[in-house]
């Protein structure tokens, strides 16, 4: 490899270290069918709380242990509902089928929402507008070898 290559992709590389993603974001606007992204998390505007919605106490939206999973929604009510009746909602406000593997919880935003209502160390703190129901959606990858879908895993 030349200098001038070498530089080049160093200069390249330290371009693309410096894009930051993770400010704070409050979204002012966020229509039904309307769709945020926080890492391996997508948040869908649904229209309306599911009647199969039970309160959730523990707050962290995506399963495990590890830094990345830690999206927690520290205001805001979050709720359990029925994936199936989740996904009929999603299927209504986005033309999307997603499968209720998916799936997550159900979360309605607080009265007086602040960009810090649903936080994540490393992809940005979001918050929606006062009262929006949004449903958390997995992200999936498609895995060649096995031929399947599966869920991506921060």
């Amino acid at each position: 490899m030349t200098k001038a290559t070498a530089a080049a992709a160093a200069s390249a590389a330290a371009t693309s270290e410096a894009i930051v993603n993770d400010a704070p974001k409050l979204h002012e606007s966020f229509e039904v069918g309307d769709a945020a992204h926080q890492g391996d998390v997508i948040i869908v505007r649904i229209a309306r709380l599911p009647h199969s919605a039970k309160p959730r106490r523990h707050r962290q939206v995506a399963p495990g242990n590890t830094p990345g999973s830690r999206h927690v929604l520290r205001r805001g009510k979050l709720f359990v509902c029925d994936a199936k009746e989740v996904a009929n909602q999603i299927r209504s406000a986005t033309g999307c089928n997603v499968e209720a593997q998916y799936i997550g919880p159900v979360f309605v935003s607080p009265p007086k929402p602040t960009a810090d209502d649903l936080t994540h160390p490393e992809h940005g703190n979001q918050g929606f507008p006062a009262g929006a129901v949004c449903a958390v959606v997995f992200q999936r990858s498609w895995d060649a070898e096995l031929k399947e879908a599966r869920r991506v895993l921060d």
